[in-house]
């Protein structure tokens, strides 16, 4: 039922062109690809991240902002399909080693070790990660202002919510502000400007029954016991 569901979704992603011209009012090229018109990249391995279709029954999410470079994941989908079994695809993804994968593997576990949870790798890959963008970026880096990330995000809300709504995860950890923005705009709540601010004024947010968990990108300049008191809150809500 629920790969049926995922199915429909992919094939909306697939014919939508909101970002894919996408400027700013100063005439920057703010376009986007759209990855989802390669059936078989979009429903085997979107992304370094997750294979979505093995993991629509996890009861946590976790939303980062953007898939990043089209580039990065061209190059793991054709590593992947000269062998396409799951052994190889687990092999693939331990073997990219970015800082945000590392800092969010460390607080995933310290903080559920902090709860006497054991999160091995197996349990790992059965979380459910998206992002707020659903398309990748054109060019061979992960920040910069060549991504319209108010825009893309807003154009991007109604597939994140169907997500959510099939996944129907317990808890949903957001990861930096357009994520958190992305929320507040599909379920219609208010956020301040600042995720600081955010995270001070409303930790937990419940929404229908979702609990919402916003937290700082892994790799951000903030205290990483700082931003441990976050992921603590998942398991306790799980």
């Amino acid at each position: 039922m629920k790969d049926k569901a995922f199915n429909e979704l992919i094939t909306k992603l697939s014919i939508c062109e909101k970002c894919t011209n996408l400027k700013k009012k100063n005439n920057t090229d703010c376009s986007l690809i759209n990855i989802y018109k390669e059936e078989s990249l979009a429903k085997q391995v979107p992304s370094i991240w997750t294979d979505w279709y093995h993991r629509l029954d996890s009861s946590l999410m976790i939303i980062g902002q953007d898939w990043g470079p089209y580039e990065e994941m061209k190059k793991l989908h054709e590593a992947y399909l000269k062998n396409p079994t799951p052994e190889v695809w687990i092999q693939l993804i331990e073997s990219e080693k970015s800082l945000t994968k590392k800092m969010l593997t460390k607080f995933l576990v310290e903080s559920a070790a902090y709860n006497k949870i054991v999160l091995d790798q197996e349990k790992i890959n059965q979380i459910f990660i998206t992002n707020a963008i659903m398309c990748a970026r054109k060019n061979n880096h992960y920040r910069g202002n060549d991504i319209d990330l108010k825009q893309s995000t807003l154009n991007c809300s109604e597939y994140l919510k169907r997500q959510i709504e099939i996944v129907h995860p317990k808890v949903i950890v957001t990861l930096g502000y357009y994520s958190l923005f992305a929320l507040s705009k599909i379920f219609s709540f208010s956020i301040s400007k600042k995720l600081t601010e955010v995270i001070k004024e409303t930790p937990i947010i419940k929404v229908n029954d979702y609990t919402i968990i916003p937290a700082y990108h892994p790799s951000s300049q903030i205290k990483k016991e700082i931003q441990l008191e976050q992921y603590k809150k998942i398991w306790e809500n799980i």
